[in-house]
């Protein structure tokens, strides 16, 4: 590992420090006769990340959870707020919320703007890469599982899997509703209706949620709060399980549609004035710019279980359009798209164990059978509308991908503190493209296919210390299979690029005791043939194997209740991802050991929350300072964005059991920063900016 010893040294001490205090702290209440300052025991915090019940404390690898209550006082109302609950993932998007830019532990989407480096799950159907950003409704959870994820999900899971899970339906009657509005003409709305239709027999529920982002830039020509989006979304659930039976159904569905102006950028040096670029003398025709996505989903469950197994079936189906049209410079481009994805999965698993029970098994695993299928196809047209309009470029594309697996993963109670895992999964990817077009005169056409098997393997072991302490080692394989660009735009796009694979090697510790939960990991993962686009020139890239990368870390997190009221919480991370070998020298002539786009160099996130009582109410005051360290935009490492801070605050009421007031302001010290840049030639430089200071109030009620 690329670290020096006074570092570690340096954080061994402070997390030891930690754990003393802890102690203390515990032995203090436990000495408080009356209770009064006795902290309450957690829940045991169970995940299904691993594709089967299990605790957090017993996996063989580093993993986060955001439960409900913490996710509604970050505000976090999409996929894209998860960075204020994850503090070392970076979650942003390139111009468009299509294209999602996804970093974890120096893994990153980069400039691959189809295929994040990081999958979402929802309720355990993969969600299309162009949809990866979308609203949060109804859930109960999020689990983050970092680094290489290929022996559960198989591909497109290098930098982990974001898992999020939603409210089931069951006999409990629940209604939640929740509003509020925020600075800059902002506002969100959820309504979220469940429980019993046929008592014992039949469940279901319904939700409802709207929202306004604003944007953050203003133009004369485009308008005021460009590159917002406003967002409606409904989805229902049915649950057939009667009561006492083994067995269960379930049927869900939903639509989510997007709106806004997006691809629009600021000049890079020039981001606190927050005005979009656009090139002067261009025609009034030209200025509108939109971008609305829909996606359509439903998905059938089944589950039957007896004694230790459990047996699961997931079929789903995404239908997703895409409407889009920009201006940039003296080019305007129309681009709509149409996905098409289908899933199924056969999954057995066994239940989860009692270790106390005389006759309970030494092990544990889950096997299984996948199947997806995606289809897209794809309109490409920019027209040159200054000085004079004249077509540019014409294509038309339609891709193929399909992927079938089998998977296995197993652990193995040696011994009451030692466990054993090893997992394996076999993948047959298929992939083919064809397109035709016309670009400047020149012909655009290719038609091409390709298959591939790939085995991917996990071992693993972990070893209690203490009834506080836990310690594991991991071993983990990822890839991207081989396949073809998805926005061809030359002959040279039929090339195809080849599969690019991750190994990441990891060693980590986690400890809980009464006041203390805290977790750590150093790893490195070593990455070859990283699939990127290559040529400079943005909008006409070549998607290709661009060479080896190579990323080391060292991460914690810790939250300590240092009081009744009050949990203080510390998270950082120190990465180092770099080249080591760079063999595209068409985007830069010596890359070899230039630092891999958009990975911060560290990160620092400290965080205080409250749970007062005041009277009759409760007041949950809540504070966090986040510090991004500064990284890179391009591989050539000439756009730098330097560190900066995000400090959030809020403050929750309960004026009534039931009724909760939330107030709260993000980015309080109006940073400014950036989220995304690229070069453009001779036009200079230009970039995504970050939102700025954001003020709102929120009104929940729950019944």
């Amino acid at each position: 590992m690329a670290f020096r010893q006074p570092r570690l040294r340096a954080l061994a001490a402070a997390l030891a420090s930690l754990a003393v205090l802890a102690e203390t702290s515990g032995a203090w209440a436990q000495d408080d006769p009356e209770g009064e300052r006795a902290t309450p025991a957690l829940p045991t915090v169970v995940i299904s990340g691993s594709k089967r019940d299990q605790r957090l404390d017993s996996l063989n690898g580093a993993a986060s959870v955001a439960e409900r209550t913490e996710l509604e006082d970050a505000q976090a109302a999409s996929t894209l707020d998860l960075a204020r609950v994850f503090p070392d993932l970076t979650l942003s998007y390139s111009g468009s919320q299509l294209f999602p830019i996804v970093t974890l532990r120096g893994v990153t989407s980069a400039q691959d703007f189809y295929n994040p480096a990081l999958t979402v799950y929802v309720d355990g159907v993969p969600q299309l890469p162009v949809s990866a950003i979308q609203s949060l409704v109804d859930v109960e959870r999020v689990e983050l599982l970092k680094g290489p994820q290929g022996t559960l999900y198989g591909k497109s899971a290098q930098g982990g899997v974001l898992n999020i899970v939603t409210h089931q339906p069951d006999g409990t009657p629940q209604a939640i509703v929740r509003a509020g509005v925020s600075s800059h003409g902002g506002y969100q709305a959820q309504a979220n209706v469940s429980g019993p239709l046929v008592r014992g027999l039949l469940y279901g529920s319904v939700s409802l949620a709207g929202s306004k982002v604003p944007g953050e830039l203003d133009s004369p020509l485009l308008g005021d709060g460009v590159g917002g989006v406003r967002s409606q979304v409904g989805n229902f659930k049915l649950r057939l399980a009667p009561t006492g039976s083994p067995w269960e159904m379930g049927l869900s569905g939903g639509r989510d549609c997007a709106n806004g102006k997006q691809d629009v950028y600021a000049p890079y040096d020039a981001i606190g004035s927050r005005t979009a670029y656009v090139m002067d003398g261009i025609s009034a025709e030209f200025h509108n710019v939109r971008q609305r996505r829909c996606v359509n989903a439903v998905a059938a469950r089944g589950q039957y279980q007896w004694d230790d197994w459990q047996l699961s079936a997931v079929v789903s189906g995404q239908r997703l359009s895409i409407e889009r049209e920009f201006l940039f410079g003296p080019q305007y481009s129309w681009q709509p798209e149409r996905w098409r994805q289908n899933t199924q999965e056969l999954r057995l698993s066994t239940r989860p164990r009692d270790p106390q029970a005389a006759s309970s098994r030494n092990w544990d695993g889950v096997f299984g059978l996948y199947r997806q299928q995606v289809n897209q196809c794809r309109h490409y047209t920019i027209d040159m509308v200054a000085p004079a309009r004249a077509p540019f470029l014409d294509s038309q594309s339609r891709n193929k991908g399909e992927s079938v697996s089998a998977y296995g993963d197993v652990t193995w109670y040696v011994a009451p503190k030692v466990d054993l895992s090893a997992g394996l999964r076999v993948s047959r990817d298929r992939a083919g493209t064809n397109f035709a077009g016309d670009l400047m005169g020149s012909p655009v056409a290719g038609d091409r296919s390709t298959r591939q098997n790939t085995w991917l393997g996990r071992i693993g072991a972990g070893y209690r210390f203490a009834p506080q302490w836990r310690g594991y080692v991991n071993v983990a394989q990822g890839y991207k299979p081989a396949g073809y660009a998805l926005a061809p735009t030359s002959a040279a796009d039929a090339e195809g690029f080849e599969r690019e694979r991750s190994t990441s090697y990891e060693i980590g510790a986690r400890y809980t005791s009464g006041s203390l939960r805290m977790s750590m990991a150093a790893y490195r993962v070593d990455t070859r043939d990283a699939q990127l686009y290559g040529d400079s020139n943005m909008g006409y890239q070549t998607l290709k194997n661009v060479g080896d990368t190579r990323s080391t870390g060292l991460e914690f997190s810790a939250d300590w209740d240092a009081t009744r009221d009050w949990t203080l919480g510390a998270t950082g991370f120190v990465s180092d991802a770099k080249f080591r070998r760079y063999t595209d020298s068409s985007a830069c002539t010596d890359c070899n050991g230039n630092h891999v786009p958009l990975v911060p160099a560290h990160g620092l996130t400290l965080s205080a929350k409250g749970r007062v009582r005041l009277g009759d109410t409760v007041l949950r005051p809540r504070i966090a300072a986040r510090y991004v360290g500064a990284h890179y935009f391009d591989t050539a490492n000439t756009l730098r964005q330097g560190g900066y801070t995000l400090i959030d605050a809020g403050l929750a009421w309960m004026p009534v059991r039931g009724l909760e007031v939330a107030f709260y302001v993000n980015n309080l010290a109006d940073k400014d920063y950036r989220t995304y840049g690229f070069s453009y030639g001779p036009m200079g430089n230009f970039a995504q900016v970050g939102t700025g200071r954001t003020m709102g109030v929120t009104l929940t009620y729950a019944y």
